[in-house]
């Protein structure tokens, strides 16, 4: 890429974050006026629900990238799916999870539903499962990874092995999360 595409591109970029700004706004605004027409519960589980999305649909949508780049078989790719992970798991997705538990309390508090129940405590699991796997396991393994991509670069064995296995441990805390979901919405042993 040439310097005058460098600079071509930022005042587009820059064009976009008005238009960009304005529809976050009557977002926000549309969405305080449909909450203040709710109950608290329902705010919260709007709320709730919203921060899954972002949370879950963003981490599967990373898995499915990740999936693609594998079967591609460019270390470059990889790569740059891996570091958007890392990225995104610490300052998307982490706190989204926060949310989505603060919400999810809230709930169980306003409805005196009590944390006794089944699908409430595989639901409190699998959120502690998620946040020990990304805290515990993804995170120190990125940052190792960003060391063996500056030091060795993306095509070195050591890089790839590295990724497969952040890759692998992802998919596996998406499943997990993806349970929750199916548990949350059928109840089990309810």
């Amino acid at each position: 890429m040439s310097v005058e595409d460098t600079t071509a591109e930022a005042p587009a970029a820059r064009a976009s974050q008005l238009p960009s700004a304005l529809i976050g706004l009557a977002f926000l605004v549309v969405a305080i006026v449909f909450a203040a027409s709710s109950s608290w519960y329902d705010t919260f589980l709007a709320v709730h629900i919203l921060f899954v999305v972002i949370w879950i649909g963003g981490g599967l949508f990373l898995t499915l990238f990740g999936i693609l780049a594998e079967r591609s078989r460019d270390p470059a790719q990889m790569a740059q799916i891996t570091k958007m992970a890392a990225f995104a798991g610490e300052k998307v997705f982490a706190p989204a999870a926060i949310v989505v538990l603060a919400m999810g309390i809230s709930m169980v508090l306003n409805a005196h539903l009590g944390f006794g129940h089944f699908w409430l405590i595989f639901g409190l699991l699998g959120f502690a499962s998620s946040f020990v796997i990304g805290i515990g396991v993804l995170s120190p393994r990125a940052r190792k990874l960003d060391t063996l991509l500056a030091e060795r670069g993306p095509e070195a064995a050591e890089t790839q092995a590295a990724i497969s296995q952040i890759l692998l441990i992802a998919r596996f805390d998406m499943a997990v999360l993806a349970l929750v979901i199916v548990d949350m919405v059928t109840k089990p042993f309810s």
